[in-house]
């Protein structure tokens, strides 16, 4: 599991519910053998499965900004390599 640092923090030292919520229910895209999946956090079911990691970041992309949470994009060895 990866750890990310939720730096969005008020005056009074809490973090906004939506931050919260956007990184609990994010977007990753990861490779798989045939190709690359886009899942959502805490799943296991594959949501869809692209040949390219392009088609799969664009897919993810949108389904993030649909939804208002993060993408996390993992490299060939699994590492997120790009949080956004």
């Amino acid at each position: 599991m990866t750890k990310r640092v939720i730096r969005e923090v008020t005056v009074t030292g809490k973090i906004p519910r939506d931050k919260i919520d956007s990184v609990v229910r994010g977007v990753h895209v990861a490779p798989v053998n045939e190709g690359w999946r886009v899942t959502k956090s805490g799943k296991e079911r594959i949501t869809e499965s692209f040949p390219s990691k392009g088609e799969a970041v664009s897919y993810a992309k949108t389904v993030s900004k649909k939804r208002g949470v993060d993408l996390f994009v993992h490299s060939e060895n699994g590492v997120v390599k790009k949080a956004g």
